[in-house]
């Protein structure tokens, strides 16, 4: 006598920025820093592609130390900060090309390494990069100004479903050996790194992959359930019924009810034609009282879900608050629900672990 749909629709804003960053050196007193302002390239996480070879030149800036010398060569590699971790394995930062008043080797060969990867050697300076020992290495070979930076051309690819934060840009941690020319350090050699040194303009989307997984939120035959019956004997859908959802940023849900929270008989006019009930979703229990009929009456902001397998799973039940006996018979009495997910702006952490909202004994 009764069947309860549910569908979704799912709303999705991009957007992409300008990134011009660079990062702060530890450690060693020479090496480099590099950013680039441009269009970025647009990394979205369920594109099965994934992010295919982009060009993207970046500006390299060598770190002159305070004694009056200055970084002479520099031979870098670069990994995922620890805050990304192994979720950017499977990266290619290729050079290809390297202009300015400088000499270089190793283009042609991936320089980023997996996070958990063996490093290769970089120092002393004198060490060459190859196929199996890959890096890139500099030599600014002036001490003027006209010998600070270098514009290094890189073929970006990142792989599909990488776990990613949606971000406005992508930074590397740049490892390396490096040498001082003149001054107070002349001759030095050095090994050290800095935190998002290399800035590559890529926006990570935030996007999300949902989809409803169970079956009609459905109360089965209840024209012989009265009203009083279910004070004692409460009749709910099933418990395995559920929104998920895949993210790599935050994102928003609402729910509303074609009909206001009551089933109604095709053609439905009057009051014996409509059934009561209440529904649990998102930490929330709505029913006829909490708004009309297409009202939206549950929002919520939720924090990121992730790309992993295990994603966000929000459970969602019904609960009748009124039975089928006396009420006019049919073979069916629907509502049907609509859940809209939106992916929020990559700059909103959202409000809620959305994931933490179950049935709570509804």
């Amino acid at each position: 006598m009764s069947r309860l749909t549910i569908f979704r629709t799912i709303a999705v804003m991009l957007g992409v920025a300008f990134a011009s960053l660079a990062g702060t050196a530890h450690a060693a007193t020479c090496g480099i820093t590099g950013s680039a302002s441009a269009q970025p390239a647009v990394y979205d996480p369920f594109n099965p592609s994934g992010l295919t070879a982009t060009s993207i030149t970046l500006n390299l800036t060598r770190v002159n130390t305070s004694g009056g010398g200055d970084t002479r060569i520099v031979n870098f590699y670069l990994k995922a900060n620890p805050t990304i971790g192994s979720a950017l394995d499977g990266t290619s930062l290729v050079p290809t090309v390297v202009a300015g008043s400088v000499s270089s080797l190793g283009t042609g060969n991936n320089i980023f390494y997996n996070f958990n990867a063996t490093p290769p050697i970089v120092s002393p300076t004198s060490t060459v990069p190859s196929g199996s020992n890959r890096f890139l290495q500099i030599n600014f070979t002036g001490n003027n100004a006209g010998s600070d930076t270098a514009q290094v051309t890189f073929q970006v690819s990142l792989p599909a479903n990488l776990n990613l934060n949606a971000i406005q840009n992508l930074s590397f941690d740049a490892f390396f050996g490096c040498n001082v020319q003149g001054g107070q350090d002349n001759g030095k050699q050095q090994t050290g790194s800095f935190a998002n040194a290399v800035t590559f303009p890529v926006v990570v989307l935030s996007a999300l992959r949902t989809y409803y997984a169970g079956t009609a939120l459905d109360f089965g035959e209840i024209g012989n359930v009265t009203t009083a019956s279910l004070a004692g004997a409460p009749q709910r859908t099933s418990t395995s019924n559920y929104v998920f959802v895949q993210s790599s940023g935050a994102y928003s849900v609402t729910l509303k009810s074609q009909n206001g929270f009551k089933l109604f008989k095709p053609g439905a006019t009057v009051a014996n034609d409509k059934i009561d009930y209440s529904l649990r979703f998102l930490g929330d229990t709505v029913t006829s009282a909490s708004g009309g009929p297409g009202a939206v009456t549950i929002t919520k902001s939720c924090q990121r879900a992730t790309l992993s397998t295990t994603g966000n799973v929000l459970p969602i039940q019904a609960k009748l608050l009124e039975g089928g006996q006396g009420k006019n018979p049919s073979p069916s009495y629907s509502d049907i629900l609509t859940v809209t997910v939106t992916p929020l702006i990559y700059s909103d952490p959202g409000t809620n672990g959305c994931a933490t909202f179950g049935l709570g004994g509804f």
